[in-house]
């Protein structure tokens, strides 16, 4: 049977400055974070990409890392404290710390070529919600894209609104803890319940409303529905006055399954616009 393949990659050979893969330990308060850096090929500096992915991370968006690499950015991706190798014990409030122990490394490492002006957040699941708050707290996250996010800081609220919404969520996070350091479903629960101002969303929007953000959500996601999770940040970021955010729906999973080129398509669309954005002097 004949089989026509379109290539479509370039690709360069023994050029001195290649796409390249580095394995990289980066210290962090509870030990090393076990990263994995995409480098993009030709001269840099390059637009860098801090890759987040979710709870426990079954799903890390490699083909995304590739996507974004071919379209010329760098993008370095972790494991959580207590997650896949990492050192120490596995919590939420560890994530968001962990994020910036690594956006620290890129900010400071003058080996890599990392563009320092042009750093974005992109993260999935629970991962979107380090994005978000990686991006409102640090003025050198330039945007962010959420994908599927979920808002664990919103359990509670979740479950007055929705109960079997919430029974969903805490299923995951019993399934997830199976493969988490120090850590258990319920204590995950509870810690979510008992930080929540801390880890919602909402309460960043403010910060939020002025940098170019990206929502990305399925209608057939159960794990973080759109209307218990990115909706109200959505919402809360319009009500503050926020014009730069961005949304897209697809009829797809929490996994975007069978959406994954046309997802990792957008991504790279909307932050290429940025990186113009930044070159021309028009992003704020």
């Amino acid at each position: 049977m004949d089989c026509k393949i379109q290539v479509t990659e370039k690709h360069y050979g023994a050029a001195a400055h290649r796409p390249d893969l580095y394995g990289i330990c980066i210290e962090g308060r509870r030990g090393k974070l076990l990263s994995a850096l995409y480098t993009a090929a030709g001269n840099g500096p390059h637009p860098t990409v801090i890759l987040l992915h979710g709870i426990p991370g079954c799903e890390q968006n490699y083909d995304l890392a590739q996507t974004l690499r071919r379209r010329g950015f760098h993008v370095m991706t972790f494991h959580y404290s207590g997650n896949w190798g990492s050192d120490g014990t596995y919590s939420l409030r560890n994530d968001l710390e962990d994020a910036e122990t690594v956006l620290d490394f890129v900010l400071k490492d003058e080996t890599y070529g990392f563009d320092k002006a042009r750093i974005y957040a992109v993260g999935h699941s629970m991962g979107g919600y380090v994005c978000g708050q990686l991006t409102a707290r640090r003025s050198e996250i330039r945007g962010g894209v959420l994908l599927m996010p979920c808002d664990i800081g919103r359990i509670s609220r979740i479950a007055e609104e929705n109960a079997e919404a919430a029974a969903v969520l805490q299923e995951v996070l019993e399934e997830s803890a199976q493969w988490l350091r120090g850590v258990t479903g319920e204590a995950l629960k509870d810690e979510a319940e008992q930080y929540s101002e801390q880890l919602r969303l909402e309460p960043v929007a403010g910060k939020l409303a002025g940098k170019p953000l990206l929502c990305i959500t399925g209608t057939l996601d159960v794990c973080t529905p759109k209307q218990y999770h990115g909706g109200p940040l959505v919402e809360a970021i319009l009500a503050a006055g926020g014009v730069k955010v961005e949304e897209l729906s697809f009829p797809t999973d929490h996994f975007f399954s069978d959406y994954r080129l046309t997802v990792a398509e957008r991504v790279a669309e909307f932050l290429e616009a940025q990186v113009s954005g930044t070159i021309s002097g028009t992003q704020e």
